[in-house]
């Protein structure tokens, strides 16, 4: 959840950047109403002003992943999903952020979450509720896709395990696509047993990998 002051001062800096200086004109009127949008969609704040224009990172994953971005009408419509592979700080979550942007600024709607987020509010008592909006939305980006996140007991492994499937299947039988960022070595041991196997079998058959290089930009 972005925090509504936040959401308030990144207004009032389009505002005080423009001519206008309240946010009268049609500019900033425009600027403010995406920002609201990206916070809706719980895109990171530290995000909502970058552009893949700016990205510096890993050229051969740069050139590759403007061609998803050049069409998004495109991608959308072949429910390509796609899983960004990398350590910590090559961009990742920055890249995904700017494809769920240009699908907002494009009337799709777009959902940021992470693992762990998905995990927490499975066991509350609106996961139900929340879990739908995950399998109804346009583009989702799942973050850090990690099985650090999923405690090591049969039990945790079995909700959580079924949890993932039900709404990865659920996506990419329906052709939504799916932005996932993981660090894991091998993303198919991602999920243990049963469960990795058929996201093995599902992977290979709805989803492109791009694996992504480099240093770790945040600690510049």
């Amino acid at each position: 959840m972005i925090p509504d002051n936040k959401l308030y001062r990144e207004k009032l800096k389009i505002y005080k950047n423009c001519e206008c200086k309240d946010g009268s004109c049609i500019l900033c009127q425009k600027k403010a109403s995406r920002i609201e949008k990206y916070s809706l969609a719980n895109i990171p704040t530290v995000y909502w002003n970058s552009s893949f224009k700016d990205f510096s990172g890993d050229k051969n994953f740069g050139n590759i992943f403007k061609q998803y971005l050049s069409d998004i009408d495109s991608l959308y419509d072949s429910g390509k999903s796609i899983i960004l592979v990398g350590s910590l700080g090559v961009g990742k979550t920055y890249s995904s952020s700017c494809l769920l942007k240009l699908a907002i600024v494009n009337d799709y709607s777009a959902i940021y979450s992470t693992m762990a987020d998905i995990i927490n509010r499975v066991i509350r008592s609106d996961g139900s509720e929340y879990l739908q909006s995950l399998l109804d939305v346009d583009f989702l980006a799942i973050d850090e896709l990690d099985p650090r996140w999923i405690f090591p007991s049969e039990k945790s492994e079995q909700l959580f395990g079924s949890t993932m499937e039900h709404l990865l299947r659920s996506r990419f039988q329906n052709g939504l696509p799916t932005i996932m960022c993981s660090n894991a070595d091998d993303v198919d041991k991602i999920f243990a047993g049963q469960f990795g196997k058929t996201f093995k079998s599902l992977r290979s058959h709805h989803v492109d990998i791009l694996y992504v290089s480099g240093l770790d930009y945040r600690r510049k």
